[in-house]
């Protein structure tokens, strides 16, 4: 065999061993094209989620045939029905939820019967509002008999609107009397002809979602003059 027969003959087989994978390729190609896989749901749900910030929650679904999906979506237990649009968008409403945790599930279901599942955990919780607070000049008070005096004080809440104070000589629990203060949270009670020792009660009760309850104990003690 002369020499240019033997390489003729060996890019005859380099040829045929890159057509043979160009081949192989472009029929792996055609043949993962054509694989039909399970429905893919998608969706970025916070765990934790502060009441009335969002109106609703958002999830897509994709698959090689959407027109063939089936879909199930439940909110805690109930079933919700019409929520995927033609492009596989999903809006879930959860603006009528109450405070608590709260449990979405989706199952989708592709034409070959291929199923796929997604679950989110996520709470409802309400806003921070803070805390009540009553500050008082001082909680020991000494008179003379006879006399008078006045206790000063500011409650402080960041819903001013939300609160009331009130105040009592007794169990505040049993017996309270509404006590007045200005858009700063300033307020005075005062008392005249003072005879005996006295233990006032002070509440203020603030809070739009959750009360918030401070109570201040002020003692007025009476001297004999001099």
């Amino acid at each position: 065999m002369s020499d240019d027969d033997g390489v003729g003959r060996s890019l005859f087989l380099a040829s045929l061993m890159i057509v043979s994978v160009m081949v192989g390729v472009l029929y792996f190609d055609i043949e993962q094209e054509g694989v039909n896989l399970a429905p893919e749901i998608e969706g970025d749900i916070p765990s934790t989620i502060t009441y009335g910030s969002l109106d609703s929650l958002h999830l897509s679904i994709t698959d090689e045939e959407m027109a063939g999906l089936t879909l199930t979506v439940t909110l805690d237990g109930g079933e919700i029905q019409d929520l995927m649009d033609a492009a596989g968008n999903l809006v879930i409403d959860i603006s009528g939820l109450e405070v608590g945790s709260h449990t979405l599930k989706v199952v989708a279901i592709d034409s070959l019967g291929q199923e796929s599942r997604w679950t989110a955990g996520f709470v409802l919780e309400y806003p921070d509002e803070g805390y009540t607070v009553i500050v008082v000049s001082t909680n020991n008070v000494t008179v003379e008999r006879g006399n008078g005096t006045t206790l000063p004080g500011v409650l402080v809440h960041q819903s001013m609107g939300t609160c009331e104070l009130d105040w009592s000589d007794g169990n505040i629990e049993e017996f309270s009397l509404s006590l007045p203060f200005d858009e700063e949270g300033r307020f005075e009670l005062s008392f005249s002809d003072i005879q005996e020792n006295m233990t006032i009660s002070l509440r203020g009760i603030c809070g739009t979602w959750v009360d918030s309850i401070e109570t201040e104990i002020l003692t007025i003690t009476v001297i004999e003059p001099e």
